[in-house]
């Protein structure tokens, strides 16, 4: 054992890394570090839990060279790592020279003695789990070695569910501030609106002039396509006030009302695309389209889906990008394309398929569940953001009983899929 000075020295040690700012991820790698030299161990592991699938997934092992031995992640009832976690209680092992034991299948390391602790306040749930394996010169680890690593554990809880806290928050506060901005473009666009509706009067005197015998040849054909354009102009600014009263109500927390229509999808879905074509092409992303007309019409709110296309194709563009070099983005000719992205539609098993394909980097399942459960932020580092989008993405679909799903591999590029159940009343 340790003396307790020295036990003490690495709680202080631990106290004070904990509690300085920066990345949690980083920090946890220190804590490692301090439990291994407080004890004397030659190695060690930490793990953290992922409540969603049941596991405990591997975080940083000493010596660094051993991670390419150890599995992602391991169910959190397996093993000793699964009993220290399920029991709450630290596990002492020993193991006889020349009996081949699970760590050594592993790590393909001997392994004589190990420390089992649980990453937990007392009190409460366990975060995750750490190991430490074969101590100095042959000696066991004793319960005063765990006594310390309980400590030490406690410690790099409270950390780690401070700064979940602290991001809550500063999630929340952005979205407060998303929900003020949202209230002062609404009011912009309820005053534009008023001043084109007043230019509906004109528009009609100017067409009635144009459709009489003095008015200049052609004359009617331009007043024509400015009625359209008036047209246009209003469902454009439709969108602007219904999308910032949405973005009102999700920084306050009030339920969705979608407003429920009879219509086909195809159009709107190609729409929604189509006004991020200049952002796919300033990214060197081109958008391709397939997309079925002749699918029968849905029970759906024409904007919520607008929005869901538009936050998913925006997302698909940034991924796309994050794989280019600033180099080939560099020399690329300027129509040049580097990337695709595909906003696929297809009506078949009483439902509606919407699919948006990118060529990024790809996500691991850890990430893919995040996403799904809101919980992730901007995965790219080219690309910042909140991650407010997905989520908004989530909240929309779950107005429509719409189910979100993700196809994903490193290295291969990400599919998300919203299927839509098949609605006519």
């Amino acid at each position: 054992m340790a003396p307790p000075s020295s036990l003490l020295q690495a709680v202080h040690l631990a106290s004070r890394k904990l509690a300085s700012s920066g990345n949690f991820d980083q920090l946890l790698k220190e804590v490692l570090v301090i439990c291994v030299e407080s004890v004397g161990a030659r190695g060690g592991t930490i793990y953290l839990h992922d409540p969603a699938t049941s596991q405990l997934k591997f975080q940083h092992v000493l010596p660094e060279e051993m991670a390419s031995r150890l599995p992602p992640a391991i169910a959190d009832n397996y093993g000793l790592v699964g009993k220290a976690f399920q029991t709450r209680e630290s596990v002492l092992s020993q193991f006889e020279a020349g009996i081949g034991n699970e760590e050594e299948k592993k790590t393909g390391e001997v392994v004589r003695t190990m420390v089992t602790v649980p990453l937990m306040m007392e009190g409460e749930e366990p975060i995750g789990v750490v190991q430490l394996l074969n101590k100095v010169n042959e000696q066991q680890f004793d319960e005063d070695d765990a006594k310390v690593l309980d400590i030490v554990s406690a410690i790099s809880t409270m950390a780690y569910l401070n700064s979940r806290l602290t991001e809550e928050s500063t999630r929340a506060s952005n979205l407060l501030g998303m929900g003020k901005v949202a209230h002062d473009i609404k009011n912009l666009a309820f005053a534009l609106e008023a001043n084109v509706s007043f230019s509906d009067q004109t528009l009609a005197g100017l067409k009635e002039f144009a459709g009489g015998d003095q008015a200049p040849v052609g004359l009617l054909s331009y007043v024509d396509s400015i009625d359209v354009m008036f047209e246009e102009l209003m469902l454009s600014i439709d969108r602007i006030k219904r999308y910032s009263m949405l973005i009102s109500d999700l920084s306050a927390g009030k339920q969705l009302n979608p407003i429920m229509k009879l219509a086909p999808l195809a159009m709107t879905i190609e729409l929604a695309a189509a006004y991020l074509e200049s952002e796919g092409r300033s990214s060197r992303t081109a958008l391709r389209y397939d997309i079925q007309t002749d699918a029968p019409p849905l029970l759906h709110d024409e904007m919520f889906l607008f929005r869901i296309v538009q936050n998913l194709v925006s997302n698909a563009i940034k991924a796309t990008r994050e794989v280019m070099s600033d180099d080939a983005r560099a020399q690329a000719d300027e129509d040049e394309m580097l990337g695709e992205v595909v906003v696929r539609y297809r009506f078949y098993d009483g439902a509606h398929w919407v699919e948006i394909q990118d060529q990024g980097p790809g996500m691991d399942e850890e990430t893919a569940s995040r996403i799904l459960q809101g919980t992730a932020r901007s995965l790219w580092a080219k690309n910042s953001g909140s991650g407010w989008g997905t989520k908004i993405v989530l909240e929309l679909a779950a107005t429509h009983d719409a189910l979100v799903s993700i196809d994903s591999e490193i290295g291969r590029g990400s599919t998300f899929r919203v299927k839509f159940p098949h609605r006519e009343a």
